[in-house]
């Protein structure tokens, strides 16, 4: 194969310290390179950086060699000028970035979005090409759909037919599979193997789970320690071993002493209310219009849970689980059937926990202004401290801002707002999706002991089968917003369940 892609000695730094030493990078023509690493490693930095988009006032970059070896040339792109970079970007090399919801422009329809990035004189026929090319069967609705009325694989398929647009030699894919559950993730791996194939087109796969780099790339290079390593390498083996046995404990719902806990304020509960009923649902139906026709997000839902207990909620993109979660909060009214929620206020005793952190922080609002906000509005005596050390952070977060967290750092201090507010029942709803296998690990325990300490009634919303069935007492599953199965978490595995939760579990594991 020919190569492409060659970098040597790249270090890059910024004020808080050394990101990557003496970096490496070889990728060449129709070759899928891993690069896996945890969140907060700098991954999507070394991404941004590849494309000429990391922000030389925040980062210091050293680099001894990167060139690009396109059809005709040999670009030297470590003297590159912005110019130079924009015509890079045009030509070359294309990115799909992890949440394609945020990718897109809410207000403008997908083929428009679409259109503003092809070259050729017709346009929409064009763009009708690449949406077929990413599998779509009736292009033409989703030309004229707005990104709301696309499941998240279908606006995933469209992010990747507006990055194939400019026929790129590279594809970047940064962690483009994290917010999808197990069918639509295969589809787009699927998707993006074949596009190598057919386009000769090389991959950079960006990703914090293991078990789809070892199954999907061809090379895997780690980034640990602020250095790449190659996966063949013998310092590789122990760090793999861990993996392994973390996805063990998960499966085997490992539930040892999380950490000694401090008594924290406002969180009595009276034992004889813990087998009471907190909610219950009954013939409940959400439905919307759609092309002038009516479609259901729920449809016939019944469903009952006990304080104290734990569910789980799983199902593939555009199944309802959101909704659900909705409707459970009280944001979403519009339904019909019956809600009955017996604590006492449902606007303060119901909160949620979303799956992207950092876009619900107020970004100039300290940690202690986070949490110390929520205190205050509801009148209670929760301590900031005490609440950030339960959650496993110390006192030196309290003066530091949403961007200067990581990933699992902003989902801690999530929980930490979230239990500052004495809720009786906690949606998490894709919470730890976004997160690499240690910090998802860790996060589990400190979300089991607000179920056991605290007796917080948890609804855990996930297409991440392993983590649902440690957490959760009791699992409900959703195809086409209806439940099709309802069991104890023991049973996940076991032949008793419907031919569709089988195939959700099995599509979920990478072998």
């Amino acid at each position: 194969m020919k190569p492409l892609l060659k970098i040597k000695k790249l270090t890059i730094w910024n004020k808080r310290g050394v990101l990557l030493k003496n970096g490496f990078l070889n990728i060449s023509e129709g070759e899928i390179v891993g690069l896996f690493g945890r969140s907060g490693s700098g991954k999507s930095v070394f991404s941004k950086f590849l494309l000429g988009l990391l922000n030389i006032s925040g980062f210091r970059v050293s680099v001894k060699e990167m060139v690009f070896k396109n059809q005709n040339n040999v670009l030297n792109l470590k003297n590159f000028t912005e110019e130079d970079w924009c015509n890079f970007r045009s030509r070359w090399v294309s990115m799909v970035f992890q949440d394609p919801t945020s990718s897109l422009n809410p207000t403008i329809r997908c083929g428009k979005q679409l259109v503003e990035v092809v070259k050729t004189k017709y346009k929409k026929n064009k763009c009708l090409e690449l949406l077929t090319e990413v599998g779509f069967d009736d292009p033409e609705k989703v030309f004229f759909s707005y990104p709301h009325e696309l499941s998240g694989g279908q606006k995933q398929r469209v992010v990747i037919a507006i990055a194939l647009a400019s026929n790129p030699l590279l594809l970047i894919a940064d962690e483009p599979t994290t917010a999808l559950d197990p069918f639509s993730q295969r589809e787009i791996l699927k998707l993006l193997l074949s596009l190598k194939k057919s386009r000769n087109l090389s991959i950079l796969f960006i990703s914090h789970n293991w078990e789809m780099v070892n199954f999907f790339c061809e090379r895997v290079i780690i980034y640990r320690n602020n250095a790449f390593i190659e996966k063949k390498s013998p310092d590789v083996r122990g760090y793999v071993k861990e993996k392994e046995d973390i996805i063990q404990k998960i499966k085997s719902k490992n539930y040892n002493k999380i950490q000694d806990i401090e008594n924290l304020y406002n969180y009595s509960v009276d034992s004889t209310d813990l087998k009471s009923v907190i909610f219950q649902i009954d013939d409940l139906s959400v439905s919307y219009s759609s092309f002038k026709k009516k479609f259901f997000a729920l449809k016939n839902i019944f469903l009952k849970l006990n304080t104290s207990e734990t569910l789980g909620i799983i199902g593939g993109s555009g199944s309802g689980k959101t909704t659900l979660g909705r409707v459970i909060a009280g944001l979403e009214e519009e339904y019909t059937g019956t809600y009955s929620f017996y604590g006492d206020s449902l606007k303060k005793d119901v909160q949620i926990v979303y799956q992207d952190p950092f876009s619900s922080f107020n970004p100039l609002f300290t940690v202690e202004d986070t949490i110390n906000e929520i205190i205050d509005l509801y009148e209670n005596d929760n301590c900031c401290k005490r609440l950030l050390s339960f959650v496993g952070l110390d006192e030196k977060y309290l003066n530091k801002y949403p961007h200067q967290l990581s990933g699992g750092e902003q989902q801690r201090v999530a929980v930490a707002r979230v239990l500052a507010s004495c809720p009786k029942v906690i949606i998490f709803d894709e919470s730890l999706s976004g997160l690499d296998l240690e910090i998802q690990f860790s996060l589990l325990r400190i979300l089991k002991s607000i179920n056991l300490f605290f007796k917080i009634t948890v609804v855990f919303i996930s297409h991440d089968i392993n983590t649902v069935y440690y957490l959760c007492d009791n699992i409900v599953v959703l195809k086409n917003g209806e439940i099709v199965d309802k069991l104890v978490s023991e049973d996940l595995f076991t032949k008793n369940v419907s031919k569709y939760t089988d195939k959700l579990v099995k599509k979920s594991i990478f072998k």
